[in-house]
């Protein structure tokens, strides 16, 4: 590749990218215009918001701050916490056991591993294959976790065992995604030379394809773990367990200091999680 050729791929502002970034700038001003979003709206109404958390000086327990310390009320909170956090861990494990089957069958590279061969038929059941794991996929990410829970309530009824449920659904239609991602991205030069020897496809997956793809792996399965943390905290707004269910009670009750108490005990345990996921990233990626 000679000067002339690297400074054309390797330009910025060549015609192409000007063409996607010209579309692109139209798209966030239409979307922007159509949405009515306006500065001057927030500021406008930032009176309103002050005085919301603020609160009612004549109506106790309306603002705010202070947050309620009160020691009982603390102690049912981080329980309702803890509660969540079993939630999570409940969810991702039943979520890795159903996304990385199908991140595999959601994987091109993979599925040549599976069903060597280039005749019609081989290329006819992997594009089914593919076709229906990624289906699968898109029907389980595409539907939020609340819909999922509202769902799982009318059938177990109300509990975490919903929340869980609905959580490990969403879950691993994202990590399959997620991970499929991870898998294509390999190195295929270890896949080929233990398929030259014969290996088959269960060797070449231990010993060629879960070693590139563990630290993509971890990482994805903490950053799941710490975003179902968020979503199980607003699960119980519809009765599907953890301190959710408290949230929404107070916010509906209008009890703001309790609101603020139940806000810091999340933001508390999910900066805990992400140091304790910092270290797990150390130690595997």
């Amino acid at each position: 590749m000679n000067i002339e050729e690297l400074k054309r791929k390797t330009n910025p502002f060549s015609f192409s990218k000007s063409i996607v970034i010209v579309i692109f700038l139209l798209v966030f001003f239409k979307s922007w215009q159509d949405t009515e979003m306006s500065f001057s709206s927030l500021f406008g109404g930032w009176d309103y918001m002050v005085e919301y958390i603020s609160g009612n000086p004549e109506i106790k327990n309306s603002g705010f701050f202070p947050p309620n310390l009160n020691k009982d009320d603390v102690i049912t909170y981080a329980l309702s916490m803890l509660e969540t956090i079993e939630m999570a861990v409940v969810a991702l494990v039943l979520s890795v056991i159903v996304a990385v089957p199908l991140s595999y069958l959601s994987s091109r590279n993979i599925l040549d591993i599976l069903i060597p061969g280039k005749t019609p038929i081989h290329i006819f059941f992997k594009r089914v294959i593919y076709g229906s794991a990624t289906l699968v996929a898109n029907i389980f990410r595409s539907i939020n976790e609340i819909i999922w829970a509202l769902i799982f309530v009318s059938a177990v009824g109300l509990g975490p065992m919903a929340g869980i449920l609905a959580l490990g659904v969403h879950t691993a239609g994202v990590l399959s995604k997620l991970l499929s991602e991870g898998n294509e991205a390999i190195d295929p030069g270890p896949v080929e030379a233990l398929t030259t020897t014969g290996a088959g496809f269960i060797k070449v997956l231990i010993y060629a394809v879960i070693p590139q793809t563990m630290p993509h792996f971890v990482s994805m399965a903490l950053y799941r773990f710490e975003s179902d943390v968020r979503s199980a905290s607003i699960l119980g707004f519809v009765g599907a367990g953890g301190i959710g269910f408290y949230l929404f009670d107070k916010m509906r009750g209008f009890e703001n200091g309790d609101v603020c108490t139940i806000i810091i005990v999340i933001i508390l345990t999910v900066w805990s999680l992400d140091k304790i996921s910092a270290l797990i990233r150390k130690r595997f990626i």
